[in-house]
């Protein structure tokens, strides 16, 4: 792999997010399961969006029902009390409540520049929107179901992740088929 300014910003983009996390992860140890998604979210990228820009009409549309989604599902883990749930399955004193919602807001924030990113055509910077989608839509709905099944009934945020397994999947598959992935290239790759 040539190291190109569309491959080195992505590169130090997650480089700066996985430090960010680990900063994060002395207060709300959760986010330590994401640092495995920058560096997923940096392999999908150099086989998709790397190799051939989809037309923003075709994504952008779903990035912006998941992440309206999301919003919800921040609610639903509100309501249902998830910063003291997933910090007890760790022994771990509950998140502190204004710690979460700035973490989140912010977090927010920059997904919703994952949206102008995915309009602009902004490929250096597309790890954030793919972040986005395989972190906090796919990789949260596995987990939110897989600790509901663990938990033996409703774990904060089930509701939501559900819709996240239908609607994950239809975004993954409209990303595939735009950029005509060659997954082969991924193996090879690693």
């Amino acid at each position: 792999m040539q190291m190109n300014r569309y491959t080195f910003i992505p590169l130090i983009t997650g480089i700066i997010m996985i430090a960010i996390f680990i900063m994060v992860a002395s207060t709300l140890t959760s986010v330590w399961a994401f640092i495995p998604g920058v560096i997923i979210s940096y392999i999908f990228y150099l086989n998709t969006y790397n190799k051939k820009s989809p037309e923003p009409e075709r994504i952008l549309p779903l990035y912006l029902l998941a992440l309206g989604i999301q919003f919800i599902h921040f609610t639903e883990e509100y309501l249902t009390d998830f910063t003291s749930e997933i910090p007890k399955l760790f022994d771990q004193e509950p998140y502190p409540m204004d710690y979460w919602i700035v973490f989140n807001m912010i977090a927010y924030f920059v997904f919703i520049l994952g949206g102008i990113i995915l309009f602009k055509r902004k490929k250096e910077f597309m790890i954030i929107p793919l972040f986005f989608i395989l972190v906090g839509v796919v990789f949260n709905s596995i987990a939110h179901i897989l600790l509901s099944i663990y938990a033996g009934g409703y774990f904060p945020g089930l509701y939501t992740a559900i819709i996240y397994a239908v609607l994950g999947p239809v975004l993954m598959k409209k990303i595939f088929d735009e950029t005509r992935t060659n997954w082969k290239g991924v193996i090879n790759d690693l």
